[in-house]
């Protein structure tokens, strides 16, 4: 506690020792150095290096609204970084709040729906809530698309018209205006994609009725034989494209592994039907069936007459005729008729055939001319310490008859069987080119770094020598203060050493003092004369003051 009371009592001591111009301007140095570092400590620790809502990518159609809310808000410490926003760490909450008052904040695309159906009914006829819901979908659409990446900007606008009638029926169409980040035009599959998106949103509308324009190209889109957008719609090509790509994925995947820098190119020829079905009936005699029998039976009785008696007229006459002692034979006859039909065994098979199955499948594989060279460095390696060897050109032709050869007959193997190919390894074609080193990038000089540094550095580095200016002048007139303020600053040992008494100065010698006289006009230094000229110009109070003290103690 000692310590800070004789610091306290130095500098009280020596700021009423100042002038007034000294003490405005010793006061504003230390304002100056105050406020630079609190600044310079407040941009290191909270500098724009915290991206608001957790790095949330923003679209063109948004920032334009968020940064009016910011400039209303005075929050100007933020930078736009791509589709992103960086903020002063610990504002985040300022920034929200600035986003949230102007109805600025990222929306979810189905709030507009949810506002359009939550309005009050009664304050509306059914058309006009119709139309509010027709508009709440292309917001909800326009929000969609504008997440979609790759996506700058999309419009989307809907109409329908009703038809008179008995039957009554609309009429849809929209129109979708999108514009590509940069100046790169819609890819085929982002248009078909878009269209499709609009048409199967909304109730009713074809995919025919959606028309696209590309703001990049100035192209519009529709659907027909005549759109450029029906060649991805096309089954037979949409399908190729898809065999190509994984063909081409598989072949690189597997044999071109292990071969740096190789590439391969796949043609796809796909059967021309869509699908055939096919019913095939085979018959089996072993596995006959009856499936009608018929059966007709006829019974026949035959009786024989009784004994005759004596030949002759008399012997034959009715009273000369003996009583019948017997009857005469019989004879019983059954017939039996059956038909049967028998049907023959058979069994039926239903076969379905799958359309556009690949044919022909043609690979062409290129190999870097660098693959070769290295895989003959592989077999032969350099001994420890000796420099590599070098192969020659009859090395390097037998090691590309081997590759090429291993090549072409492992791509050969994957691809299916063509008809009329006897030989899978002339589906493959391998060819090799020529390596290129791309030249190195320049590094940058010292000089661009340092360039760029001092650009993103300019205002700490100015407050830093602002703060250190301070410093130094506030040091400079601490040390023009004034005699009677530094002596008490000064140990009283070394006061009372450097005081002289009247006494001893008329026990001096004449000689002495005559050298002490004349010391103060030494060559080695300042005359006084000049210091005190010197002091008279730079600070005249301190000059005035330090008269005043001679005088005062001369006499």
């Amino acid at each position: 506690m000692d310590f800070l009371n004789k610091a306290m009592a130095q500098a009280s001591d020596l700021f009423r020792s100042m002038s007034v111009g000294s003490r405005i301007t010793a006061g504003l140095l230390l304002v100056a150095i105050v406020v630079s570092l609190t600044f310079l400590f407040r941009v290191q620790v909270g500098g724009p290096n915290s991206y608001l809502m957790n790095g949330q990518h923003f679209s063109a159609s948004q920032l334009p609204a968020m940064e009016a809310a910011f400039g209303e808000a005075n929050l100007t410490d933020y930078q736009i970084d791509g589709a992103q926003i960086r903020v002063p760490r610990g504002q985040e909450a300022k920034y929200m709040a600035a986003l949230a008052a102007k109805n600025a904040l990222p929306q979810d695309p189905l709030d507009y729906l949810d506002r359009a159906l939550n309005d009050n009914p009664l304050l509306s006829d059914r058309h006009q809530r119709q139309a509010k819901i027709l508009l709440a979908k292309q917001q909800t659409l326009e929000a969609i698309l504008n997440e979609l990446p790759g996506i700058e900007r999309a419009r989307v606008i809907i109409d329908q018209e009703e038809k008179p009638g008995i039957v009554k029926s609309k009429d849809k169409t929209a129109s979708v205006t999108v514009k590509a980040a940069g100046n790169a035009p819609l890819s085929d599959d982002q248009i078909v994609s878009i269209r499709r998106l609009v048409a199967s949103s909304v109730a009713g509308l074809s995919y025919e009725n959606v028309a696209l324009t590309d703001v990049n190209t100035h192209q519009t889109h529709r659907g027909g034989a005549d759109s450029p957008s029906s060649l991805v719609e096309n089954r037979y090509r949409a399908l190729r494209r898809l065999d190509e790509k994984e063909w081409e994925e598989k072949i690189l995947r597997g044999p071109l592994a292990l071969v740096p820098g190789a590439t391969v190119s796949v043609t796809v020829e796909l059967s021309n039907e869509y699908s055939k079905r096919e019913r095939r009936v085979e018959h089996d005699p072993k596995k006959s069936t009856a499936i009608q029998t018929t059966e007709k039976s006829r019974t026949r009785t035959q009786e024989g007459a009784a004994t005759a008696g004596v030949a002759g007229y008399v012997a034959n006459q009715p009273a000369a005729l003996p009583a019948a002692k017997g009857k005469g034979n019989r004879e019983d006859e059954e017939e039996t008729d059956r038909q049967e039909v028998n049907a023959v065994g058979t069994s039926e098979t239903e076969v379905v055939t799958e359309g556009m199955t690949p044919t022909r499948v043609v690979a062409s594989v290129q190999v870097p001319t660098s693959y070769f060279e290295m895989v003959w460095r592989e077999r032969n390696p350099a001994e420890p310490g000796a420099q590599p060897k070098t192969p020659t050109a009859a090395d390097l032709d037998k090691i590309r008859t081997e590759e090429i050869a291993k090549i072409r007959k492992s791509v050969a193997v994957l691809l299916p069987a063509a008809p009329g190919v006897t030989d899978p390894n002339e589906l493959v074609t391998v060819t090799e080119f020529q390596s290129i080193t791309p030249a190195p990038l320049a590094e940058p000089q010292l000089t661009d770094q340092l360039i760029d540094w001092l650009v993103q550095s300019w205002s700490t580095l100015g407050l830093i020598f602002l703060g250190l200016a301070s410093l130094v002048m506030l040091r400079s007139m601490v040390r023009a203060a004034p005699v009677e303020a530094r002596v008490p600053m000064a140990a009283p040992a070394q006061a009372a050493a450097e005081e002289k008494p009247a006494e001893e100065e008329a026990a001096e010698t004449p000689e002495a003092a005559k050298a002490r006289r004349l010391k103060r006009f030494a060559a080695d230094g300042m005359s006084l004369r000049d210091e005190l000229s010197q002091l008279v110009a730079e600070d005249p109070d301190a000059a005035a003051n330090i008269l005043r003290t001679w005088i005062g103690n001369a006499s």
